[in-house]
């Protein structure tokens, strides 16, 4: 098989650049995805209908094996992370949409500083201006026609207003509200500090996916596109240091695919992998791992950047629970400045849920998460092993900056006062310092197991007394009390440390940078340094992380490597 395009991965990206190169009908394209498809007749109902992370954790919707370490690194070596720190499961999408397909439906733009800035790191041709139309040609705005609003794009998006809020979280607006903090309906028009209800790739309570918005129908007949879903690619192929095809298996058998050009977008921890085992990175790690090296790139891997996040959990009165009829629980976004200094404006988000999972414990409880939308520490992606089949050493490194850890301690003082406090206490039965462990993550499944479990224990809470403080001991990690945690600083620093996680926003590995930076990997159009006819496109490719959810960004740099490509 011959084509002129294949693009590795058909998450946000890769859905994007299939749609817009195969529109030219002089150009064959491959699309493989390793996880299933979801064609437009045949959407899960779990993808379709749920609001976040659809048939949890199943082999069928994401990397099972793939594991992240969150602590600081300091100096240590990759195998003194292995022997000194446990690693945690880290949720990725293996699945055509990528995480558009099991996200919670979040589609918000960065700030126009956001982009601005990745023009002065290097990545010409990328500031806000620059990026502005490419949103707009994305979104098919429900709400909004403005200047800003994208109003003919292929992904809707759309609000739950506070019409429809928790009056916990009504309350909750209103108490930021009174410390200069203002409310907008639309956070396309965020310029200072503000909160605002969630922007969501939802039409008519149900999901709209890269995959769903992209490869339509119509553009799935298209002759000219070939989409091998269920297919994973082993590895590169070169001659000298051209790209010239990728091996995969597609149902069980390893064919060789030629390709003109080669597109990574197999996401930011995925794509650095394939770059390593082809011999792109930095030259003595691949020594390490008997890799012979093809192209001494450091950058590869470096930079990896996410939003790490903590919060409190909250046991709500009756009068301050979601309506069961609301299908959406994620309720209200906040960007604010931390004012802490070397930090920039607007740097912080916090989140308030109206429930923490459709159960009927869920809906008992609610979070209040925060952290960094500008977080300064950074991690790295490296090989464990030269094998395909093994996946990456991924090591966030949070709160390895000072800064990080500086802000989340503000801010959890903070948000305490805002909860124990009017207007908001009047609807919080009880708060704790929130830990979103293993087994919490493991209820989210739907399997009978857990709908007994979640049952039980909401009909516990509501007896109140000793069940309630049962059910509520189980959720709280012993070692964080609130009043301690509130009042000692090793305390809160000690929950901090154990109980922060990503917000699954990985990106910043392959960096766009100018052609003299020893840390860049590809140029702004998207082709790596040092090699020929390989490009990358998608979340690894940020030269830093915009102050939101990074989907639809992602999709905006699909737009983008694709117009690169079809004005060459």
């Amino acid at each position: 098989m011959l084509f002129d395009h294949v693009i590795v991965g058909g998450g946000s990206a890769g859905c994007v650049l299939a749609n817009r190169l195969s529109a030219d009908p002089r150009r064959s394209v491959c699309l493989v995805e390793a996880g299933p498809d979801t064609p437009p007749e045949a959407v899960p109902d779990a993808i379709y209908s749920d609001a976040f992370l659809p048939d949890y954790f199943q082999p069928y919707r994401y990397w099972t094996g793939l594991e992240a370490y969150t602590g600081a690194l300091g100096n240590k070596s990759q195998a003194q992370v292995k022997a000194d720190m446990k690693p945690r499961r880290y949720e990725q999408a293996r699945v055509m949409g990528g995480g558009s397909s099991v996200n919670g439906q979040v589609l918000i733009r960065g700030l126009a500083a956001d982009y601005d800035e990745w023009q002065e790191l290097g990545a010409s041709g990328w500031s806000w201006n620059d990026c502005l139309p490419l949103f707009k040609r994305i979104e098919r705005d429900l709400d909004f026609a403005t200047p800003l609003s994208g109003t003919q794009g292929r992904i809707p998006i759309r609000r739950t207003f506070p019409e429809h809020w928790s009056p916990f979280a009504l309350a909750f607006r209103d108490a930021v509200g009174k410390v200069g903090i203002p409310y907008l309906d639309d956070s396309h028009q965020q310029t200072g500090d503000a909160c605002f209800p969630f922007g969501r790739n939802n039409a008519y309570n149900h999901r709209v996916s890269a995959a769903a918005g992209y490869l339509d129908e119509s553009t799935r007949r298209r002759p000219n596109l070939r989409i091998l879903a269920g297919s994973t690619v082993r590895s590169l192929t070169f001659e000298g240091r051209r790209a010239t095809g990728v091996n995969v298996v597609i149902k069980g058998q390893e064919q060789w695919i030629e390709a003109g050009e080669i597109i990574l977008s197999a996401g930011a921890l995925h794509t650095p992998a394939l770059l390593m085992r082809a011999g792109i990175g930095r030259a003595e790690h691949l020594g390490e791992v008997n890799v012979p090296v093809l192209c001494d790139r450091r950058g590869v891997g470096e930079n990896l950047l996410d939003h790490p996040l903590i919060g409190f959990g909250v046991h709500l009165r009756d009068h301050g629970r979601l309506s069961p009829a609301a299908r959406n629980g994620f309720l209200m976004h906040m960007r604010w400045s931390s004012g802490h200094p070397d930090c920039a404006p607007v740097d912080m988000k916090l989140t308030v849920s109206g429930r923490f999972a459709a159960t009927r414990l869920g809906q008992r409880l609610a979070t209040v998460n925060f952290g960094p939308n500008k977080a300064y520490s950074k991690g790295i992606v490296r090989l464990n092993a030269a094998s395909p089949e093994a996946e990456p050493f991924v090591a966030f490194n949070y709160l390895s900056d000072e800064r990080d850890l500086a802000r989340f301690k503000s801010t959890a003082r903070r948000v305490a006062g805002f909860l124990s406090t009017d207007p908001v206490s009047g609807f919080v039965s009880g708060f704790w310092p929130g830990i979103y462990a293993e087994s919490l993550r493991n209820l989210s499944a739907p399997t009978p197991w857990n709908r007994l479990v979640t049952n039980v224990a909401a009909s516990l809470l509501d007896l109140g007394g000793p069940a309630r403080r049962m059910v509520l001991g189980a959720a709280v990690d012993q070692r964080f009390p609130l009043e301690r945690t509130l009042a000692d600083d090793a305390t809160m620093e000690a929950w901090i440390r154990a109980g922060v996680q990503g917000d699954w926003h990985p990106c910043g590995t392959c960096r766009i940078g100018a052609p003299d930076d020893p840390y860049a990997v590809v140029d702004p159009k998207g082709l790596v340094y040092g090699v020929e006819r390989l490009r990358v496109a998608d979340a690894s490719i940020m030269p830093s992380i915009p102050s939101a959810n990074i989907n639809l960004t992602t999709m905006m740099i699909g737009e983008k490597i694709a117009d690169s490509i079809l004005g060459a």
